[in-house]
């Protein structure tokens, strides 16, 4: 009897010698495999949350006045750099913000890409390629075999144009015009452009979009077979003639400064800017003036820069990869 005690005793012992064993091993295994893995579980993490910054986020600048990063003058008021057109539209990217974004004249790599998108101590190489439709851009080095990765389906907004056709529009035609000073207006209502019932993803925003206006076929607009002069370009807020020349103006196909001789077309393109001189509920006009004596511009009227008359260009399908390592 006692001998079989001690054995019991013995076998006791043994088995919580055992367990306590198993499990030590078995706590201390999965923190080795951790070691091994953790570097890429973190790049996967990085380039995850890299890319919903990139297509989720309109990005932030550093001052709250003018909340558009990518109109900027300096590279460190950039806080953050989304590609977003706004919050709430995911995965619809703006066209100047992805300009903006791949400019390595402007950001530099990868200091400012870690200060204001990868964020972190951690000196993180990576690499960032949008491919949509015509549009290849890419910043970063190929990545090596082993990196954390991710891939987002994006589509990207283009600007609106507004065209003015000499044979379509045969209502801003003059046939009889003894008035050297000829005059064609386009109107931009901000508060109708702005509405928030337009999709984002085709809202035009005056304040952040380029606005382009086409003149074409300029010939049936003519007196005669030789060219008008256009010598003033009037951009005004509610009537006020304001002091903005961000503006490119293309006079058959050549850009042009004023004054200049037109024959076959005008394209106007007037650029954001920080801080525009007019709020969401201006109008904006411009006024393009022609000066021959005798007058050479048959054109007037005014054209409204709106929903019904511009083109809005399909979106650029798309997808951006983020690689990190």
């Amino acid at each position: 009897m006692k001998d079989d005690a001690v054995v019991t005793f013995d076998f006791l012992v043994g088995f919580t010698i055992f367990i306590i064993s198993f499990i030590f091993v078995a706590a201390m295994v999965p923190h080795a495999l951790f070691a091994v893995q953790s570097s890429r579980i973190d790049y996967d993490a990085v380039a995850y949350r890299t890319g919903v910054i990139l297509t989720e986020d309109p990005g932030m600048p550093a001052s709250p006045d003018f909340p558009v990063w990518e109109y900027q003058m300096v590279s460190s008021d950039v806080v953050r750099m989304g590609l977003a057109v706004e919050k709430g539209a995911p995965h619809i990217l703006s066209l100047g913000k992805v300009e903006r974004f791949f400019d390595t004249n402007f950001f530099t790599y990868p200091d400012d890409y870690r200060r204001s998108l990868i964020f972190g101590d951690y000196p993180y190489s990576f690499n960032i390629t949008l491919t949509a439709q015509g549009i290849i851009r890419s910043i970063g080095p190929d990545p090596p075999a082993s990196y954390g990765t991710v891939r987002r389906v994006v589509a990207v907004k283009e600007p609106s144009i507004l065209s003015i056709d000499g044979v379509l529009h045969p209502e801003y035609h003059v046939a009889v015009n003894t008035t050297p000073n000829q005059r064609f207006a386009v109107e931009i209502p901000c508060a109708l452009l702005l509405n928030r019932s337009v999709e984002p993803a085709f809202r035009i925003d005056p304040r952040t979009d380029p606005l382009q206006i086409d003149i074409r076929n300029f010939d049936q607009y003519l007196n005669a077979t030789d060219p008008a002069t256009l010598t003033e370009i009037r951009i005004s807020r509610d009537g006020i003639i304001l002091p903005f020349t961000a503006y490119t103006l293309i006079v058959d196909e050549s850009v042009a400064t004023l004054p200049v001789e037109v024959s076959e077309s005008v394209f106007f393109i007037l650029h954001p800017v920080p801080h525009p001189p007019w709020r969401e509920q201006d109008t904006l006009g411009i006024t393009f003036v022609f000066d021959d004596d005798p007058p050479e511009a048959m054109i007037t009227g005014t054209h409204m820069y709106d929903y019904v008359n511009v083109t809005l260009p399909d979106l650029r399908r798309g997808t951006l990869e983020v690689a990190i390592w």
